[in-house]
């Protein structure tokens, strides 16, 4: 896991049928790259989002994955670690072929930070 423990632990997750789940994590806002992303003003990047997205949709299959396609990728508000300590990653998995299509979103109980559908394939 390249971000886990670094730019997000993962403090809980409701699990629900079939490859659906709910991932509560903290964003830890010691993390290396609010250094330069940005000094004073740390915003989450969102190539950071999308990692997430994927790191969590491993931990939900238990399977090594690499992002093969994204459909849509739409970030709907700036998340920082200050405003935003808390969120959730909920992910939808359906099998293919060659592993997932993924629809997920990132969001807290105010806003919704993230929409995302792509596709996953085993690595």
């Amino acid at each position: 896991m390249l971000l886990e423990n670094k730019f997000y632990r993962v403090v809980s997750v409701e699990k629900r049928e079939n490859l659906s789940a709910v991932y509560s994590i903290d964003i830890l806002p010691e993390c290396e790259v609010y250094k330069g992303h940005f000094p004073g003003n740390p915003v989450c990047p969102g190539v950071f989002n999308i990692e997430t997205i994927k790191e969590c949709s491993m931990l939900l299959c238990g399977k090594p994955l690499r992002i093969a396609g994204v459909k849509q990728c739409r970030f709907t508000a700036i998340s920082t670690p200050e405003k935003t300590p808390r969120a959730q990653v909920e992910l939808l998995l359906t099998p293919s072929e060659t592993g997932y299509t993924v629809t997920a979103s990132i969001y807290d109980s105010q806003l919704r930070y993230v929409e995302f559908k792509g596709n996953l394939i085993y690595d």
